[in-house]
């Protein structure tokens, strides 16, 4: 088999990747994914083997062009290179932050991010915008049938429902998403479309499974959150955290019912609702007062509290007169509305192996007037 080095230089030298030799039948190339994607400017034909899923075992099946890039020679980055720090990039009137320790390959019309890990790996790809029909959900279908459908594993994936509405709208734009599974069930898409106005920017993300997407999904939810066409202008996804940073009046809060019923008659049992807003204000010496009002479980609550905070790799703790409370410290973005919003993670999750989207935090600070 053929080091990296020597399948680099095969590339370098000729323009075209070779089908790979494999040890054994079980190690046979296996094509697994074939998008055209926007404007038919992008064009993938690469072959991976999930068995083992090693950088040395695929193969570009076409000629690659100057339009027509290929997800192996990225892989072939990651392997040659080290992983970039965080970072912007641009693909005409469209920005993006780009994760740090993610490999980026980027063309006129879009651009493509690659973490792999082990056996799994996250693909999230930024396309080229397209005029809005006015309909969200008709924006949707289009675009799936575009970027997605063309894709020959996933040629039956089209959604019989209407797409969910983005829920983070704190730090960009609204717009639509659904996932689907690859017609041999050997993989995982989610496509968002993402409404600026008059434009409709696609942006897809491809995984193994759903729960390889759920454990890296709060960093998905960063890039499609960063993402802005001129005159704004994406910023970076920072992973670190100041006292400085903190400085000012954040806010954050929740709301939530559940409705019962009867489980032998079906009737109507009751309801509960909890809703809350809280607020903390940090001064520049690092103390802070903290205010929080509302119900929990349909019971008025509510509370007070002064302290310190404190910070402590990545751990941010509010240490009070009334009580301590720990997160994880998980990123901090500017959001498109010019506030800040600074993501945390309940301090006794493990930040390894929870599903940080499901449990997260966000505080809201407001931006200057």
């Amino acid at each position: 088999m053929l080091t990296a080095e020597a399948q680099r230089r095969r590339v370098c030298r000729r323009g075209r990747w070779k089908p790979a030799k494999f040890a054994n039948a079980r190690q046979r190339e296996k094509p697994v994914f074939n998008n055209s994607l926007a404007n038919s400017a992008f064009l993938w034909h690469y072959q991976v083997d999930f068995a083992s899923r090693a950088p040395n075992y695929f193969s570009v099946l076409e000629d690659m062009t100057m339009r027509q890039w290929a997800l192996a020679w990225l892989l072939l980055i990651v392997v040659l290179a080290a992983p970039a720090i965080a970072q912007v990039q641009t693909i005409g009137d469209v920005s993006f932050a780009v994760p740090e320790g993610w490999t980026y390959q980027g063309s006129t019309d879009g651009g493509l991010m690659l973490l792999k890990q082990g056996t799994n790996f996250w693909i999230v790809t930024v396309h080229a915008p397209r005029l809005t029909s006015g309909n969200p959900n008709a924006d949707f279908k289009s675009t799936w049938q575009t970027v997605v459908s063309s894709v020959p594993q996933f040629s039956r994936s089209l959604p019989g429902y209407d797409p969910y509405s983005i829920s983070n709208k704190a730090v960009g734009y609204p717009g639509k998403y659904y996932d689907a599974h690859s017609d041999d069930g050997q993989m995982y898409i989610r496509l968002y479309t993402l409404e600026t106005g008059k434009l409709v920017i696609p942006v897809m993300v491809l995984t193994p499974n759903r729960q390889v997407l759920d454990s890296l999904e709060h960093i998905v939810d960063a890039v499609v959150g960063s993402v802005r066409v001129a005159p704004l202008k994406a910023s970076p996804i920072r992973n670190t955290l100041t006292m400085a940073d903190l400085v000012g009046e954040w806010h954050t809060g929740m709301t939530s019912s559940r409705t019962y019923y009867d489980r032998y008659s079906g009737a109507y049992a009751g309801s509960s609702t909890t809703a809350y807003s809280a607020a903390y204000h940090v001064a520049g010496n690092g103390t802070f007062t903290y205010e929080m009002g509302g119900l929990w479980n349909n019971r008025p609550v509510q509370d007070k509290d002064t302290g310190v905070v404190e910070l402590s790799g990545d751990l941010v703790t509010f240490k009070g007169s009334g009580h301590t409370t720990r997160y994880h410290f998980v990123n901090l973005q500017t959001a498109i509305d010019g506030s800040t919003v600074v993501t945390l993670l309940p301090g006794q999750e493990d930040p390894a192996k929870a599903n940080v989207t499901a449990l997260q935090q966000q505080l809201v600070r407001e931006g200057k007037k």
